[in-house]
């Protein structure tokens, strides 16, 4: 199973110039558990829903007055299209994250791929498996194609 096959093409953004409280707000339109930051047309980092609150608890000011750039992580985390789920899971276990941004050529997004999406994907791959096991027992169980 490839990235690309998984992945959210359409990523919720903000731009580098942006609060914490646009980040959130933008997340909760969006409904999306993080935001990625942008500046001159491509990905700079990304906030995390746990960015934003950390945030607001730490800094002890209004989200609206903390910068994004202040809590974004940076350099993003990234992933190409083509690469299979299991290299970007291993990539988000070696890196600590759980989402990857989506570039070809190291500078075009094209989606996010998350821990979430990897870990529903496989389980429907592992019940496919189950049912051609199933399937295969039982052609083999069947006198007739013996």
């Amino acid at each position: 199973m490839r990235v690309d096959d998984i992945m959210t093409d359409e990523v919720a953004t903000v731009d580098l110039r942006s609060s914490v409280a646009d980040c959130a707000r933008t997340m909760l339109r969006e409904g999306a558990g993080s935001v990625v930051v942008t500046a001159d047309g491509g990905p700079a980092g990304i906030v995390t829903e746990s960015d934003a609150l950390r945030a607001g608890v730490a800094s002890g000011k209004p989200l609206s007055a903390v910068p994004t750039r202040a809590v974004m992580s940076s350099p993003i985390k990234w992933v190409r299209p083509d690469s299979t789920a299991r290299a970007a899971a291993k990539k988000m276990r070696e890196k600590r994250v759980k989402k990857l941004v989506v570039v070809i050529d190291s500078s075009e997004m094209v989606g996010i791929v998350t821990a979430t999406d990897i870990a529903f994907h496989l389980s429907d791959v592992a019940r496919d498996v189950g049912q051609m096991i199933e399937l295969k027992d039982k052609w083999e169980s069947d006198r007739r194609f013996r």
